[in-house]
């Protein structure tokens, strides 16, 4: 019996001492996963841009995300997308209450598929204030770091 007790009692400290570490993990993979789908979005407008031969532009709000088809090279007029992924108002939201800044309002993507208007934007979780950044090259690459 006493052997039993001494068993527990060690499970006990390492799950005290382990919890910290696992929640901590917890937080910044929620973070890393809503940075990761921020950048599929954004390349969805860009793959969208080359499949309708037409200019895209991603519009990113605090927490949500658009696209609008035919627009000018600054993201003005064209047509809000709805279509895959998006809600019947076209927003993309993203997980978890993470929410969306950035240096660019929106970027633009054009028919070859490049980015006419680069940006960078950080994530960032606001229970444990982390971030990452997604960056758009202008050739139209999206890249976390």
């Amino acid at each position: 019996m006493a052997e039993l007790l001494m068993v527990v009692a060690v499970v006990g400290i390492l799950c005290a001492l382990g919890t910290p570490f696992f929640m901590r993990y917890m937080q910044s993979a929620a973070l890393k996963s809503a940075a990761q789908e921020l950048a599929t979005i954004i390349s969805g407008a860009r793959q969208l841009a080359i499949a309708r031969n037409t200019n895209v532009c991603i519009q990113l709000g605090s927490n949500q995300a658009t696209y609008r088809t035919g627009t000018s090279s600054t993201c003005g007029g064209g047509t809000l997308y709805l279509g895959a992924g998006t809600r019947t108002d076209g927003t993309m939201p993203l997980p978890n209450t993470i929410t969306i800044s950035g240096n660019t309002a929106s970027v633009v993507f054009s028919p070859l598929g490049a980015a006419l208007t680069a940006g960078t934007y950080t994530v960032r979780n606001p229970t444990t204030n982390l971030t990452l950044s997604i960056v758009v090259a202008t050739g139209g690459r999206v890249t976390v770091q």
